[in-house]
């Protein structure tokens, strides 16, 4: 992301992709209300113990650091970093990346700080013994920029990095209408101006996911060829997030649908960011937004599959950058960046990412009685803003302790587990360690509230003294004791909580894949009855765990989180038929293996069942044009009546949170709910017979995903969609 240097360190601005996520997550998730303060209430939390849900990279635990941050590399950042247990550090920083040149040091047009070079940022690195995560510059370097950076990093000076991105949020770069990603590839209008990149011939480039994808294409080819065992990371948008699904008249198709089309087999690395809250968010908004993480991740995994054609398990995804916008530096950050990263790599995510090492002081407020400084970073930077003066330089903040408490859960090569706890606000994650222990860390997300977390283990038997290691609300360190009882932790309000179980167990045992999103296919209706619907239902195959997949198991999923399960089979496909004319329809799929166990539910599938294409009426819908936040349409309605309609009423519902119009013309326009009503204006009223048709639109707003209204009707009847 961009970041405006003006001669002190200052935070962060929010820019469309980021708060575009945060508007679709805020609205999905529903604010949680914590109980009044109590004496502590049991929870029961179970752990199963052999079920697996992958192994902890090497590189799971990282940071962003940033070449205009003139304290990156000072005397203090190596032991911080190593005693918080980061293990990668992503290198140049956010969006100046696309503007920054390795080789002389200079971002054009943007700020770099002295002592900020390769070089200073891998004695830091190796210091610490963090693994760099390198993003080469894509807005206005070239492949051989690139090249020539995997030549002195891995051949001349042997340091073995392995994991390069090709430019930061490419997405932002004009495509969708929001640009705060340079890319020189882009040219300011149709038929605009030629443009130079590094020492390519002066030409006319274009930009969006066709350009974005082909030239990663020749990133991969060049930076391979100087160090094959390297991995190359393209740009993703992030899935139920601006501009995630938005396609223009230039690129029919969404992003990461071309561009994993035009990559295929040669994919070879995924990058996502991830900022789910915004400064309208409640503080227990962003703690929940972490529930949407495995859906983000089938979807993704779906995609592979589904238009690059390879195995997503061979493509590793990383969370170069995420974050909250708000209570920053205060104990939800802790909770957040605790159970952030832990959500992302249970669904197999390779490293995580905080934005960002230090950030510079922003609007300051007050936090369940703590001062907050609205600094984004993880260390202070010892700034001023709003009169409230930050701790010196390097004082961690929350999100560091928070990060630091990881360590104490897991280590790199453990094995995540399966756990559940029986209340949303006591959220648990779990590992089994090498020497055959068990962890499982405990968070309170109650600001009020204690709570004894009953624990029961399956496929475990506790032995011998539990260490239990504690952070408090706004403690500074992480405090640990010894009990005798593996059975039962009593845990605070807003604490983190790691308890480390020795004792012994069976294997253990990978559950399945989550089987990739489904499709709906065939979808069709006749004029017999209002339940003549029919579709059919694919997804892409789970991968087996330890044992085969036995059977999937679909389900129906209602309002308020309910479900129905409505077929278990064998095959990949199901046919459903029933289907009531108008409706929508929400269906996710579960892998079962030959002992049980079950899979996480993929990302669902939501359609709604078409009307007849014999109808009396025809409407045609068309998005012209989109921004951030926004969308202009138009409305073709076609009479394919033997009479002619004389005066119309057009009614249609939006499919998608957040959608509504704005203005509209050529007719009178209204919205109750997710419905809207148009009439007609005095002189379009009469849509002649056997093929009239009057034109109409709208500007709207959305806050995400904006898919097109799947059925209208005119004066109460179904039309055609055409």
């Amino acid at each position: 992301m961009r970041f405006t240097r003006t001669g002190a360190l200052r935070s962060r601005p929010r820019t469309a992709l980021a708060s575009g996520l945060a508007l679709i997550v805020a609205a999905a998730i529903p604010a949680v209300t914590a109980p009044a303060a109590s004496a502590a209430t049991a929870v029961a939390v179970t752990v199963n113990a052999t079920t697996g849900l992958g192994t902890v990279s090497p590189d799971a635990i990282g940071l962003n650091t940033a070449v205009y941050d003139g304290t990156m590399n000072d005397a203090a950042a190596p032991g911080l970093i190593k005693g918080a247990g980061i293990d990668a550090l992503r290198y140049p920083g956010g969006s100046y990346s696309d503007i920054f040149n390795w080789q002389t040091n200079v971002a054009q047009g943007g700020y770099v700080a002295p002592k900020t070079t390769f070089a200073d940022f891998m004695g830091t690195a190796q210091a610490a013994g963090a693994h760099p995560i390198i993003t080469v510059n894509y807005g206005t370097g070239t492949p051989a920029l690139a090249a020539s950076w995997v030549q002195n990093a891995n051949v001349t000076n042997h340091y073995g990095i392995k994991w390069w991105e090709v430019g930061n949020e490419t997405p932002g770069n004009g495509t969708y209408g929001a640009n705060w990603e340079a890319d020189a590839h882009c040219h300011t209008s149709p038929g605009g101006p030629a443009v130079t990149i590094g020492s390519e011939p002066n030409q006319t480039y274009d930009c969006g996911p066709t350009t974005y994808a082909n030239n990663v294409l020749s990133y991969i080819s060049a930076m391979k060829a100087v160090d094959p065992g390297i991995h190359v990371c393209a740009n993703m948008t992030t899935p139920g997030s601006w501009p995630d699904g938005v396609t223009t008249s230039q690129y029919p198709q969404p992003w990461n649908q071309t561009v994993l089309s035009i990559l295929g087999a040669k994919t070879d690395c995924l990058i996502v960011h991830y900022y789910p809250a915004n400064s309208n968010s409640t503080t227990a908004q962003m703690l929940a937004t972490t529930t949407g993480i495995a859906g983000m991740m089938s979807a993704l995994k779906s995609e592979v599959s589904q238009y690059a054609g390879v195995n997503p398990a061979n493509v590793p995804v990383l969370i170069t950058e995420t974050a909250s916008t708000i209570d920053q530096d205060t104990m939800p950050a802790a909770l957040f960046v605790a159970d952030d990263y832990l959500s992302w790599m249970e669904n197999g995510v390779t490293n995580v990412d905080w934005w960002d090492q230090h950030n510079g002081p922003g609007t300051p407020s007050t936090v369940d009685g703590a001062q907050d400084y609205g600094d984004g970073g993880m260390f202070s930077s010892g700034g001023n803003s709003s009169g409230v003066t930050e701790p010196p330089l390097d004082t961690p903040f929350a999100s560091y302790y928070g990060v630091q408490m990881l360590s104490k859960l897991a280590a790199p090569g453990d094995q995540l587990i399966s756990s559940s706890s029986g209340n949303a606000l006591v959220r648990t994650h779990a590992v089994r360690k090498a020497n055959g222990d068990l962890s499982v860390l405990i968070e309170n997300e109650d600001p009020s509230s204690s709570y004894t977390a009953n624990l029961a283990y399956n496929g475990f038997t506790p032995s011998g003294s539990p260490t239990v290691y504690t952070l408090a609300n706004n403690g500074t360190t992480i405090t640990s004791t010894t009990q005798s009882s593996a059975s039962s932790v009593t845990v605070a309000p807003y604490t983190l909580t790691v308890i480390q179980v020795p004792g012994s167990g069976g294997g253990v045992v990978s559950a399945p894949g989550t089987p990739g999103q489904p499709t709906a296919s065939n979808l069709s209706s006749t004029t017999a009855s209002n339940t003549s619907g029919t579709a059919t239902l694919s997804w892409p195959a789970a991968t087996a765990g330890t044992y085969p997949i036995a059977t999937y198991q679909v389900y129906q999923l209602g309002s308020g989180g309910s479900s129905t399960l409505v077929a278990t089979q064998t095959a990949t496909t199901l046919n459903l038929t029933g289907l009531t004319i108008g409706a929508s329809y929400s269906y996710d799929v579960v892998a079962v293996d030959t002992h049980g166990n079950a899979s996480l539910p993929s990302s669902p599938v939501t359609f709604t069942v078409p009307p007849p294409a014999t109808a009396s009426c025809a409407v045609h819908y068309v998005v012209g044009n989109s921004w951030p936040g926004g969308f202009g349409a138009t409305i073709t309605l076609t009479n394919k009546a033997s009479t002619a309609i004389n005066g119309w009423t057009l009614t249609f519902t939006w499919p998608a949170a957040g959608q509504a119009v704005q203005s509209g013309w050529n007719g009178t326009w209204t919205q109750s709910g997710a419905t809207v009503t148009v009439t007609n204006a005095s002189w379009n009223g009469t849509i002649a017979a056997g093929g009239g048709s009057v034109d109409l639109g709208f500007n709207g707003t959305q806050t995400g995903q904006n898919p097109a209204p799947a059925a209208f009707s005119i004066n109460g009847t179904i039309c055609a969609n055409n």
